[in-house]
């Protein structure tokens, strides 16, 4: 009786040991899957991350944003984490005639503005061979650089490399002060004084264009300027100074009228000309002459190279002076031109 009621579970087969790995790799699988599905697994790092570039033309570039005026070298295209040079892949109908393939046709040449990695390289994103690198790169042919003070040129901020402009000085003067009280005598004493009241004689300026089509080398920059003081605590110490400058360039006769506008302290403009391409060139800024009763009002004259001639009357004046002294008495009399 005992066997014939166990006899069925002896009879039953065993699972075959082969089954039991198959079945966790199957779960394992399962789950898996499933983390896949919602996000919580990310099985593209296990592909292969190197793009084919079968048919592809290689093209050189930056590894890194280099600034205008730099000579290129070799280290300028190698990618510092791999020692690879940087090269774009593009496909053949992309690239133009106009890229540089060769990276000897790069290496040496001096940048005319900033490059950007990611980028190929043209004719165009050179100055001329043989130019020297650095901040004399930027400067045109036959202009002369000069390193400008913020504080001593109102309007500079703001300007980019290669923008034009003209600088303005302009120089108060007060009529007011010292011996200006003239006797004007005559028939047209009083005419010549209600025309100098009228031209606002007394209290003018004079305004003296000393740059004409400037171009801007560097934009505005902030560099440490070292100072020496002396305290009563530390004696002589030095400190560093934030100083804001922008490198001009401007023509040879211009330079010395520059420097002397900034010597005197006159009020210096930034009068920026037009980024457009068909503004004319050659156009000048005429200057503004002090209005005298005696002379009249005058206007610089200017050549077609842009330089400033000699100065030449607007329109004369209608009286000259004569002096005319009786006794110990003395006047100006007004006398008409002819």
């Amino acid at each position: 009786m005992t066997q014939t009621m166990y006899q069925p579970y002896a009879s039953r087969r065993r699972m075959p040991q082969w089954l039991i790995p198959v079945g966790v790799a199957a779960g394992v699988l399962a789950v898996t899957a499933s983390l896949w599905a919602v996000g919580v697994i990310d099985l593209s790092r296990f592909r292969s991350r190197e793009r084919s570039t079968a048919g592809l033309v290689p093209v050189p570039t930056l590894a890194a944003a280099v600034p205008a005026y730099t000579r290129l070298s070799r280290d300028h295209f190698v990618n510092p984490r791999t020692q690879d040079l940087m090269l774009l892949y593009l496909r053949p109908q992309s690239v133009t005639k106009e890229m540089m393939l060769d990276l000897r046709q790069i290496l040496g040449r001096v940048l005319d503005h900033d490059k950007q990695p990611g980028f190929a390289f043209t004719e165009n994103d050179f100055l001329p061979k043989g130019t020297r690198e650095g901040i004399v790169a930027g400067i045109p042919a036959g202009k002369r650089a000069i390193r400008v003070p913020a504080d001593k040129v109102d309007g500079l901020f703001g300007l980019r490399a290669g923008d034009r402009f003209d600088l303005v000085a302009t120089l108060p003067i007060d009529g007011r002060g010292g011996n200006q009280n003239f006797n004007f005598g005559g028939v047209y004493g009083q005419q010549l004084s209600l025309q100098a009241r009228l031209t606002n004689w007394q209290k003018q300026a004079t305004v003296r264009v000393m740059v004409q089509n400037g171009v801007v080398v560097e934009p505005m920059t902030t560099r440490q300027v070292p100072v020496f003081q002396n305290t009563m605590t530390q004696g002589g110490v030095t400190r560093m100074k934030p100083v804001q400058e922008i490198v001009i360039a401007v023509s040879p006769d211009e330079v010395a009228k520059l420097t002397e506008a900034m010597a005197v302290d006159a009020k210096i403009s930034c009068v920026p000309r037009s980024g457009r391409p068909d503004d004319p060139v050659d156009s000048v800024t005429p200057d503004l002459r002090p209005v005298s009763p005696f002379t009249g009002p005058g206007s610089a004259t200017f050549s077609a190279a842009g330089g400033a001639t000699e100065a030449a009357p607007a329109r004369s004046a209608p009286f000259t002076m004569v002096e005319t002294i009786n006794g110990g008495k003395r006047e100006l009399t007004a006398v008409p031109r002819q």
